[in-house]
């Protein structure tokens, strides 16, 4: 008896399980987009040549210099800066039936660029780029890239809607709750991106001191 119940309860956790992944099939895509991106970003490092690595490496030193020596406010500007241009191109797209292409590329280049960080700063520092990333930039990074992902997974669902009413023989479906919906969860998407910034201001704070580049 006492086995047939915990096979029960099994079965059920794993119904569970599914069923929410087939009710977050967009999120889980999305993920799989930018962990793509960011396996193949740090893949592709090795790749570069030293001649390659040194141009990157002017590009990428500049950046860690001025992140280090910037002030709080700064840092959370350009920090919140850069995660707003990724949340209105994403926003665009969503009100266009093209962002079913659109927005998985956006998350793919995304992870792109964080793999090419992690690979970059390996090749170049070792273990001292290592734990750059991982004390300075990694907290932010994952904190703003779960937001993106669900902003991006609710715009994709929204540019499939708007894909579905234009296509032949639909029902001709009104999206204005939908629209409001969308504008709902991104404005807790922005919100939550704030914070990555406010978590990238502090742990810059906290340990660039350790860091001279």
């Amino acid at each position: 008896m006492k086995q047939a119940i915990n096979s029960a309860k099994s079965f059920f956790r794993i119904n569970n399980v599914l069923n929410l992944s087939v009710r977050n099939k967009s999120l889980i895509f999305i993920f799989l987009c930018l962990i793509s991106g960011m396996i193949f970003g740090s893949l592709s490092v090795n790749s570069l040549n030293m001649e390659s690595l040194h141009k990157i490496d002017f590009l990428f030193l500049n950046d860690f210099q001025e992140r280090i020596s910037q002030t709080g406010i700064e840092i959370f500007i350009s920090s919140f800066f850069i995660l707003s241009l990724f949340a209105l191109i994403i926003e665009l797209s969503a009100l266009s039936c093209w962002g079913v292409i659109f927005i998985p590329l956006v998350m793919t280049v995304r992870g792109l660029s964080l793999g090419l960080t992690a690979g970059y700063l390996y090749s170049i520092y070792a273990l001292k780029g290592i734990a750059f990333y991982i004390l300075i930039l990694l907290p932010g990074i994952f904190i703003s890239s779960l937001g993106l992902a669900i902003f991006s997974s609710e715009s994709l669902k929204f540019s499939s809607k708007l894909l579905r009413v234009i296509v032949p023989k639909s029902e001709d479906e009104k999206l204005w709750d939908e629209f409001k919906y969308h504008l709902r969860k991104s404005g807790y998407c922005l919100i939550l991106m704030s914070v990555s910034s406010l978590i990238d201001l502090c742990f810059t704070s906290m340990f660039s001191r350790f860091f001279n580049f």
